[in-house]
């Protein structure tokens, strides 16, 4: 009976793997289906996308004299013309402020000459200082040299040599602290020295804007452009410190936008490429017109970024474009027309950097190693690899790999 057992046990063990046999042979026999385009002659267009904000071409801001408010003639949002008048002030403030700029320089002419005779009358103590760093450094030059002396001496004894060098490590702790001193006196002194010609030529700036105003007679603000009045910085009655601007207006039927590009993208961008800017559900053309000469760099709470901003002309603008809000935009960075072509969606590249893609031939899947031109989104030109009419596979997956039974879809 055991051995019966046994023998029927091999027959059903033999039975099961030959059904599973066959089941691995038809399996390996079922095609993959998978999607297919055609390699193509064409037209590729390779796009750099980028957020960008809008804002205006002609923008002005207004400063006022130091001078009291007397009438603010606009709100925020008005529409203003050439020559309008947008801010009054006080003419007799006009006196009050050349007078007041005059105390200012004056008060920062006297804490300079205050600060010189300081320095004058601390010359003594730095000479002082000086005096004690040589006296001291001598001292260390003989205490050095009587050290040397006595490690040489095989007749010293410990305590002698225990003593110079406790000797030269305060001679050298003397004067460290005496360097430091001067060192610290003289970087004083220059920043502000520093600091008190800068308030001089600040003080003189702002007398020479108080004269200017009050020869002129400057008691307004007048708009030199067409625009809208997009922010103001002063009340009525109060005294305009000219630290800010006191009015702004922009052209908001002259716009543009901004892009802040990185230095991996910087070499793309030109003078005069297309680009598409859109906002909201509108899509308007236009082209690079202005590319900063150096780059920027902004400090926000992740770190610091650097980018090069490049400003883009939007063709026939329309009253719903808000200055300040952001676009996607697309620039035109490369075009290569009558091409050959597959979609950037058959495309894969190995952990070495190759690209390849998959075409059908035979009904089998065929790796081909390809070189890549322009890419856009949704195709990229083939220098080599794959020819016009060959079937690449779409997104091949994992199921598909060189040799795979494959049927076309």
């Amino acid at each position: 009976m055991k051995k019966k057992y046994i023998v029927w046990v091999i027959i059903a063990a033999l039975i099961v793997g030959i059904i599973g046999l066959n089941i691995f042979v038809k399996n390996r026999k079922k095609a993959v289906t998978v999607k297919t385009s055609k390699a193509a002659v064409g037209n590729v267009k390779e796009y750099l996308s980028t957020t960008a904000i809008i804002k205006s071409k002609n923008s002005k801001d207004y400063y006022g004299p130091q001078a009291k408010v007397l009438a603010i003639n606009v709100k925020v949002g008005d529409k203003v013309k050439k020559g309008q008048v947008l801010i009054n002030y006080d003419s007799q403030d006009l006196n009050t402020a050349v007078e007041q700029a005059q105390i200012n320089l004056s008060t920062a002419q006297s804490q300079k000459q205050d600060l010189l005779n300081t320095v004058a009358s601390n010359n003594q103590k730095l000479s002082q200082i000086n005096s004690q760093i040589t006296d001291t450094q001598n001292q260390l030059n003989s205490a050095n040299a009587t050290l040397k002396q006595l490690e040489a001496s095989k007749s010293a004894s410990s305590s002698d040599i225990s003593a110079a060098q406790q000797q030269v490590q305060t001679l050298n702790s003397q004067l460290t602290s005496l360097n430091n001193s001067e060192g610290q006196y003289q970087t004083d002194y220059t920043e502000k020295l520093k600091q008190a010609d800068n308030a001089i030529s600040l003080a003189q700036v702002n007398l020479n804007s108080a004269e200017n105003n009050l020869s002129k007679n400057v008691t307004n603000i007048t708009s030199d452009m067409d625009g809208v009045v997009t922010a103001i910085n002063v009340t009525v009655g109060q005294t305009s410190a000219g630290a800010q601007p006191a009015i702004t207006v922009q052209d908001v039927n002259n716009l543009e936008v901004e892009a802040n590009v990185d230095k991996y993208s910087a070499s793309e961008v030109k003078i005069g490429e297309p680009a598409t800017i859109t906002y909201g559900n509108e899509t308007y053309t236009g082209a690079v017109s202005f590319i900063a000469p150096t780059a920027q760099s902004t400090t926000t709470a992740t770190g610091a970024t650097t980018t090069l901003p490049v400003d883009i002309n939007i063709n026939n603008p329309k009253e719903d474009l808000k200055i300040g809000f952001d676009t996607d935009t697309n620039i035109l960075v490369g075009e290569a027309d009558n091409v050959l072509s597959i979609p950037t969606e058959s495309i894969q590249t190995d952990k070495n950097g190759r690209d390849y893609v998959f075409i059908v031939s035979n009904n089998k899947a065929v790796e081909k190693t390809v070189s890549l031109g322009l890419q856009s989104d949704v195709t990229a030109q083939v220098l080599s690899g794959v020819s016009a009419g060959d079937q690449v596979i779409l997104n091949p997956g994992a199921t598909v790999s060189n040799g795979t039974l494959v049927k076309a879809n």
